[in-house]
């Protein structure tokens, strides 16, 4: 196993923990609040998206097929976006809004808001993080593929009925095959 699939197996173990820690103060949030507010239930949807991606993740480590990297990477630009919005509302949950649209701090703050803006914050990071080494991951299958299947090759048009198989070996140079 080489350092990028170890590096796509800790990421997702990341994403899988932070997701577990945001869906909880989402329950949390949610169990103590007295009335639900967009705040105190982001968590529990952002948590969802870091589980689904560290899941994806570690299924990406594992197989390393094209569709699963790509739903890797693509979840992962939705986890961030997920966790930006979160925090978005998470900054609600810290303010108080006057009918006339003055907003002032809360004198109550609430540690929950907090710990779920550094978990969102935490995720941002990590994200960001995976969608390098989903690429990094990609390139790889991409070279073992390229390997399993003799090379890479393209099809030349000669003719109205010559057809060439064009195939490129690791050593440059073209070796032609009509087919």
């Amino acid at each position: 196993m080489g350092m990028v699939e170890n590096a796509v197996y800790i990421v997702s173990g990341f994403h899988c923990f932070v997701g577990l820690l945001s869906v909880c103060i989402g329950v949390i949030s949610s169990i103590k609040a007295e009335v639900w507010l967009a705040h105190s239930v982001s968590p529990i949807w952002s948590g969802g998206f870091f589980i689904i991606t560290g899941v994806l993740g570690f299924c990406c480590a594992k197989k390393k097929s094209n569709y699963v990297i790509m739903c890797f990477t693509a979840f992962s630009v939705v986890s961030l976006v997920t966790a930006v919005v979160s925090i978005q509302l998470l900054r609600l949950g810290l303010v108080n809004h006057t009918t006339d649209g003055h907003t002032f701090q809360k004198e109550n703050k609430d540690v929950l808001i907090y710990i779920a803006l550094g978990s969102a914050g935490l995720e941002c990071l990590i994200c960001l993080f995976s969608s390098v080494v989903s690429c990094q991951i990609a390139k790889i299958a991409k070279a073992e593929n390229s390997k399993q299947k003799g090379g890479m090759f393209h099809v030349k048009v000669l003719g109205q009925k010559d057809i060439v198989v064009v195939t490129k070996p690791h050593t440059d140079r073209e070796e032609v095959t009509a087919v």
